[in-house]
């Protein structure tokens, strides 16, 4: 997947990315503004075409302003699901599967990062099941972490959330 970002003249970042689904066989673009539900285009495209479409994907995006984002213009997002012991439970794990499926639909489709799948780390007073993702607006992040997880059953008392 390539993703891409650009201010426009107001200052509000825009995102482009695209990828190629081999199991729909094709290629797909999401693009809109960060911090708002995205647009899809896709068409149908031979495997062996992907890298071609790629490549003109990441030219034109170079041509209209976008660039990767580096590590100094983003910020880190952090969701962690605090265990009771080293390993959790089935229902810390089912805890945070919930809310990593939710968390990252909520980031995806709104530009705001890919989140990583939850790793037992040391996390403020005791071990946790960890995700990570950078994004480029700690404030749309924040809410739509939040937004995610009250869509689920997990109750907000076991989840821990870090913008910044």
């Amino acid at each position: 997947m390539i993703s891409l970002f650009r201010q426009n003249s107001e200052a509000a970042w825009e995102y482009r990315e695209a990828w190629y689904d081999e199991a729909a066989g094709e290629f797909v673009v999401h693009y809109g503004a960060v911090g708002a539900n995205g647009k899809l285009a896709a068409e149908k495209a031979q495997a062996d075409e992907a890298e071609a479409l790629l490549e003109g994907f990441a030219a034109q995006c170079e041509a209209d302003g976008y660039r990767e984002i580096g590590q100094l213009q983003t910020v880190e997002l952090v969701v962690a699901v605090p265990l009771k012991a080293s390993e959790p439970s089935a229902s810390e794990r089912r805890n945070a599967e919930t809310v990593h499926t939710a968390v990252l639909t909520g980031l995806a489709w709104r530009g705001l990062g890919a989140l990583s799948d939850p790793e037992i780390e040391e996390h403020d007073d005791g071990a946790a099941l960890v995700m990570r993702a950078r994004t480029v607006h700690r404030r749309k992040a924040g809410e739509a972490v939040r937004g995610a997880l009250r869509a689920t059953d997990v109750p907000a008392s076991k989840v821990r959330i870090r913008v910044g």
